[in-house]
């Protein structure tokens, strides 16, 4: 990819009732995030402001999200933009769906 793309997940809070909106776009180390509450660098796995985020919205998360994550950093240049976003697609249903059948 030629410029830096920005790429979302919609993951279903109970807290909030409703999917929110996290944004992610991929820097030299690892990413650019962005919610409603919070803005900074995170690491290619998405330490530490995505899962605070999460946390803070009372979501779950399957484990070793943070390695698939990380691997779509890893793909980010390889892969078109549609095709990451699909990624990160799959990656909200998971959490979603993970997050469902804990509750």
């Amino acid at each position: 990819m030629s410029s830096p793309s920005r790429f979302k997940m919609r993951i279903y809070s109970p807290r909030w009732e409703h999917r929110g909106l996290y944004h992610f776009k991929k820097t030299r180390g690892g990413w650019e995030f962005e919610n409603y509450r919070c803005k900074g660098e995170v690491d290619k796995g998405g330490n530490p402001l995505f899962y605070k985020a999460l946390a803070s919205d009372s979501i779950s998360y399957p484990d070793h999200l943070e390695v698939y994550i990380s691997s779509t950093w890893e793909k980010v240049d390889t892969l078109n933009k549609a095709q990451v976003q699909n990624i990160f697609d799959e990656l909200s249903e998971w959490v979603s769906a993970s997050e469902n059948d804990l509750n």
